[in-house]
């Protein structure tokens, strides 16, 4: 009898269920003696035989609120597959304190709709029972929180009514991780822009988790591709920090210096200071618009290496074409040689400018301020001696006025010149800290050679 039972809730044969029925009234009330895993109408919500269903829930209302193996009842499975008309049928017949059931992993039915995105079944599963979306499931994320992290951004625009700004601002998973940490470690740039929005949230943009890092932070240490580095922009823009930004710094106990040794300090000193203390946060926000600029020069490079000065000719050799070749090559060898190996310069230091820049090391670190430096104005001394000599193989006889060479060497002396200060501060800095490193363990040693006082 309950096998035939079962094959009806599969068809949703309605005739059979009354057939079996009328043979025996107790069929419906067996059932908590079976062994399946799950009641006829848990079948029917999956299957989304409505009129099924309502001879059921006619006959033993008490099937709306029957737990499966998993502890689902039949509202859960309804709302996992969507179906509206099964799920406000279930919610009439089992009362609004069925859409507070939990599943055997803390999951109600609006955890199931919200995560499928049937949000029709969100809205109805709302509107019958708010209290539902405040079910904290065994995974310790709040239902917003599996909304971001699954990419469910429709049914998270639904489910925000339920929390004021105020609220929605602190709101927390287990790991004290706001929705913005959750936003930014799942590298959602559509809900970090929707979130970000909300005065409240943007407000509290700082806030800690209880690992004491923000959503920037939490960003960091996520893997590093252009998604991250996108959603680091859009942080820094709406002015999220690193949690070391916020903490006021110790201030270092001053030794005693008098008037005149203080009045002595001069231009020297203070832009050493600056060199030293300047963080070059800058950089940092302004990562993004970097790698756009090396693209722009490494695209350059690489036009002018495959459309050379003067263009390509194309000869036929035995009825068959070959391959252009540049027309200088025809002229003078060497110097589109030379051409060449400026050109390739070009392009190549952009491209380890932006593999530097996508690696996600910080570029606050002296040592790779310096290499990034360093990368930029070479590529910019080559970019200009590329120049030049292109103007020198369109020339006859490689004239170039007089005016134009200057105004390329000033430029170029001016390149070193700003390489040069920026090696030396950099070799005085790593000196310094070296001294800094060995000063303890000299001051060590002679502590340990000096006889004791009497």
């Amino acid at each position: 009898m309950e096998t035939k039972l079962y094959e009806a809730s599969l068809t949703g044969d309605v005739q059979a269920l009354n057939a079996l029925l009328r043979q025996d009234q107790l069929t419906l009330d067996r059932l908590s003696l079976t062994v399946f895993n799950e009641t006829p109408l848990h079948v029917a919500a999956m299957r989304g035989h409505l009129h099924f269903a309502n001879v059921l829930l006619t006959q033993k209302p008490k099937l709306a609120v029957a737990l499966d193996n998993q502890r689902r009842t039949p509202l859960h499975l309804a709302s996992a597959n969507g179906n509206l008309e099964m799920v406000q049928e279930l919610i009439r017949v089992g009362s609004h304190d069925v859409c507070c059931f939990r599943d055997q992993e803390g999951l109600t039915a609006l955890h199931l709709a919200a995560l499928n995105e049937h949000l029709e079944v969100v809205k109805a599963l709302v509107k019958a029972n708010p209290q539902a979306a405040k079910e904290i499931p065994a995974t310790g994320e709040t239902i917003l929180h599996m909304c971001v992290n699954y990419n469910r951004i429709e049914a998270l625009k639904v489910l925000v009514e339920l929390w004021n700004e105020e609220e929605l601002a602190k709101i927390t998973d287990d790991g004290g991780n706001t929705l913005l940490h959750a936003a930014a470690i799942n590298k959602h740039i559509q809900i970090l822009n929707y979130f970000l929005k909300k005065p409240s949230i943007k407000a509290n943009g700082n806030a800690v988790n209880r690992l004491g890092l923000t959503a920037l932070d939490a960003l960091d240490q996520c893997p590093q591709d252009l998604k991250a580095l996108e959603a680091r922009q859009i942080l820094m823009e709406a002015g999220v920090s690193k949690a070391n930004d916020l903490r006021p710094l110790p201030k270092p106990l001053q030794p005693f210096t008098n008037f005149s040794a203080t009045k002595r300090k001069g231009l020297l000193s203070r832009t050493w200071a600056r060199y030293l203390n300047d963080d070059k946060q800058w950089l940092e926000k302004q990562r993004g618009i970097l790698i756009v600029a090396a693209l722009v020069v490494a695209a350059m490079a690489f036009h002018s290496g495959l459309n050379p000065p003067g263009g390509t000719i194309s000869d036929t050799q035995n009825g068959r074409y070959s391959l252009g070749n540049a027309a200088q090559t025809e002229v003078d060898m060497d110097n589109f040689s030379q051409f060449v190996a400026y050109n390739t310069v070009t392009m190549v230091i952009p491209l380890a400018i932006i593999v530097l820049l996508i690696s996600g090391v910080p570029l606050r670190n002296k040592f790779w301020m310096w290499v990034l430096t360093m990368g930029t104005l070479l590529a910019v001394v080559f970019m200009v001696a590329t120049y030049l000599q292109s103007v020198a193989m369109m020339s006859p006889d490689m004239y170039v006025n007089s005016t134009t060479v200057w105004i390329c060497l000033i430029w170029m002396l001016g390149c070193g010149v700003m390489a040069l200060i920026h090696t030396v501060f950099f070799v005085v800095w790593v000196v310094m800290k070296l001294f800094k490193h060995r000063t303890p363990e000299i001051d060590m040693i002679r502590n340990q050679g000096r006889p004791f006082d009497i």
